[in-house]
């Protein structure tokens, strides 16, 4: 009779031991879930802004016609919104699209770009875009001078995020 009772009493303890480990095994696995899901939504957004600047036209003087030379570009200290195309504050969903899809005519109007999107499961992504002139042949290089390769630089911050996701896209003419 004593050792069926100490038995049962042992097996009662590995199977609260099991069910704890597996509990808790549960829980890691629908953070870590959760967690992909929020890092997809991020890099989505940020795929997004690049997706759009790919609709644009590489530099402002580009719209008028050719460019015969790089240091016809816009001088690098200019890169940002031109005259007008400028926002208050970082931009958000308007009548179903963001104002930098109709404002923005080139790509380095990216240039300290900031927008604040919402999604179903979750508010509050930040998406920040800082453009430069790169070196053509190694786009990861900062080019202190106009080029014909241009580096956008898209970094999505969330509270639900461990840390920030950056993507960078290198736009050539």
């Amino acid at each position: 009779m004593g050792s069926s009772l100490l038995l049962t009493i042992g097996s009662l303890i590995m199977l609260g031991l099991f069910m704890l480990t597996a509990n808790g095994l549960i829980s890691d696995n629908l953070h870590t879930a959760e967690e992909n899901e929020y890092y997809l939504t991020a890099l989505s957004l940020a795929q997004s802004v690049i997706d759009e600047a790919k609709s644009k036209a590489f530099d402002q003087k580009a719209i008028a016609g050719p460019i015969s030379s790089a240091a016809n570009l816009t001088a690098p200290v200019s890169l940002g919104p031109d005259a007008g195309e400028s926002m208050s504050g970082p931009d958000t969903v308007t009548a179903g699209t963001f104002l930098s899809f109709s404002r923005f005519n080139d790509i380095d109007d990216y240039n300290g770009y900031q927008r604040i999107a919402n999604t179903p499961r979750a508010d509050g992504y930040i998406v920040s875009t800082a453009v430069e002139y790169a070196n053509a042949l190694y786009p990861d290089s900062s080019a202190s001078t106009a080029t014909y390769c241009k580096r956008m630089s898209v970094t999505v911050t969330s509270p639900y995020l461990s840390g920030p996701v950056a993507l960078q896209y290198a736009f050539l003419y």
